[in-house]
């Protein structure tokens, strides 16, 4: 019995070392993923305040953006403005010419009384011409509503705008590449942004039981 206590002691005192070596590979591994988490935190922290310097000038660029965008509303809707009263126009102008040529032939119907055969023709005729006449009137009368709203939509634009005039919102365009980097610029650091201040909120959150405890 002896015997087999003296080698089991042996087995045990063999053994030992690696018993005692694991929790300290575990204890090792605990402070090297400790030590790459405060890495990724400094490095968290650091991208955060780098962006953060950066505010003031992205800032400025955003109102840019802003305004370029509605510099280029206005002047969109002052466009289809411009298109609509053009089509008004050109219906005033069917409208005041069928009516001229209402009042011709009313007056050459007036010169012909007593010629019956020329008189029925030119009676025809005028029926002919007071019916366009109702048409262009037609036509005018669905384009009056579109030149309005149009008129009234960039009114609007404009009061909301940072400019009294189109002119002023036209001076203030940029072409379409620019505006496409300028908006990438802001919206890829707005990105940014949020995504490292969402990091770092997130590390405060796990540090902070610890910090109560």
């Amino acid at each position: 019995m002896s015997a087999e206590v003296v080698e089991c002691g042996a087995v045990a005192a063999v053994a030992a070392p690696s018993a005692t070596a694991m929790p300290a590979e575990v204890v090792d591994a605990v402070e090297a993923v400790e030590v790459v988490e405060a890495v990724d935190a400094e490095q968290a922290f650091g991208r955060l305040e780098h962006l953060y310097a950066q505010l003031l000038a992205m800032e400025e660029k955003g109102a840019a953006l802003a305004r370029a965008r509605s510099a280029a509303e206005v002047d969109g809707l002052a466009k289809a403005a411009a298109y609509r009263t053009a089509d008004l126009t050109r219906a005033d102008a069917l409208v005041a010419e069928a009516e001229a040529c209402v009042r011709e032939a009313e007056a050459a119907l007036v010169r012909l009384e007593g010629a019956e055969g020329d008189a029925a023709e030119k009676a025809a005729h005028l029926g002919d011409l007071r019916l366009a006449l109702m048409a262009a009137g037609t036509q005018r009368g669905l384009k009056v509503g579109p030149a309005q709203n149009a008129e009234h939509a960039l009114a609007q634009a404009l009061e909301v705008s940072p400019f009294d005039t189109v002119e002023e919102a036209r001076a203030a365009l940029l072409s379409a590449d620019s505006l496409a980097a300028l908006s990438a610029e802001v919206e890829a650091y707005q990105a940014a942004y949020a995504e490292a201040l969402a990091v770092c909120q997130q590390l405060e959150g796990d540090e902070g039981p610890e910090g109560l405890e």
